[in-house]
């Protein structure tokens, strides 16, 4: 028979040792849980490396302070660029650049006098980093950092518009039957016909492709040959060209066509592209034929003639 709680002063102290040694387990288990990585922690944040500028508007030749925050230990570059350095060192003051020691996580200040960029504003102050001071520092941080700046006063030319060239890919060149009659049987004249399966694989479209051909013999490919307009090519697009390159007769072995693609994007020059080397041949089976059924008719006549002969004589 379960005895009951005991009450009183007796009681009191028993239920008090109990609620002790519960809270002091449930200290212990906490105290472990911590150290074991059991409890919730506020998430970590990393700031990336940021620049500064003082003042933010200054005209060539003023004094400007810099100031890195967050970089890690290792000389850091500052450039005055334009263009806000799009195309990289080219739109920076290259002969004006400084660089700043960063000893440690604290913020570094550094002067810099305020030198005309090269190309006109949007203006910037690039910092790059170029020699960590410890192993872990690159990945810790990114390569470059800008910020923006007025330069007033400036006057500079504007940097030349850049575009993404375009990029068209040869995938496949296969040399197809040519199509056969009277004049190609007895190769009095010819063609090389060209299966060439091209690509755009740049991020614009390819409006004006053009085509140059040389044919001839092997390394001696001289006759320029007409090639046929081809349509445009949107970015990502993949076509199969038929070309048919001529060839004048009589046509006696191997004929080679070399081909050079130009691509180009609208308002730019066009640049070479890619180029292909095809090799067909070309013999006068019909004259051979030709012969072959004179040779036959001979043999047939010189038989006749024989057995002709063999009965008169006898």
């Amino acid at each position: 028979m379960a005895q009951p709680p005991p009450t009183g002063p007796v009681g009191r102290r028993r239920r008090r040792a109990v609620t002790g040694r519960g809270t002091s387990a449930c200290a212990l288990a906490l105290v472990l849980a911590a150290s074991a990585g059991g409890l919730p922690s506020a998430a970590a944040t990393a700031t990336p490396p940021q620049t500064t500028v003082d003042p933010a508007s200054a005209g060539v030749g003023q004094p400007l302070v810099v100031t890195l925050t967050g970089w890690p230990t290792g000389n850091v570059q500052l450039e005055i660029c334009g263009n806000q350095a799009r195309r990289g060192s080219v739109d920076c003051a290259a002969g004006a650049a400084r660089q700043l020691y960063v000893p440690g996580p604290q913020p570094a200040t550094g002067r810099l006098t305020l030198a005309a960029p090269p190309v006109a504003c949007p203006c910037v102050i690039r910092s790059r980093l170029l020699d960590p001071g410890t192993p872990d520092s690159a990945a810790a941080a990114p390569v470059t950092s800008t910020v923006a700046i007025d330069i007033t006063g400036l006057t500079a030319p504007v940097a030349p518009a850049t575009t993404v060239p375009a990029q068209l890919r040869l995938e496949n060149v296969t040399v197809a039957p040519a199509d056969r009659d009277w004049s190609t049987l007895f190769a009095l004249r010819g063609a090389v016909v060209l299966d060439v399966d091209v690509r755009n694989d740049g991020p614009s479209d390819i409006n004006a492709p053009r085509l140059s051909l040389l044919t001839g013999r092997p390394e001696q490919a001289t006759v320029i040959a007409d090639a046929p307009e081809i349509a445009p090519l949107p970015a990502g697009q993949r076509r199969t060209l038929r070309i048919v390159v001529p060839l004048d007769g009589p046509l006696y072995g191997r004929y080679v066509v070399h081909g050079q693609f130009q691509v180009g994007v609208p308002g730019t020059a066009a640049a070479p592209g890619a180029a292909f080397v095809a090799e067909a041949e070309h013999y006068p089976w019909g004259w051979a034929a030709v012969a072959g059924g004179l040779i036959l008719i001979l043999l047939v006549r010189q038989f006749v003639g024989l057995a002709r002969a063999r009965r008169l004589s006898s």
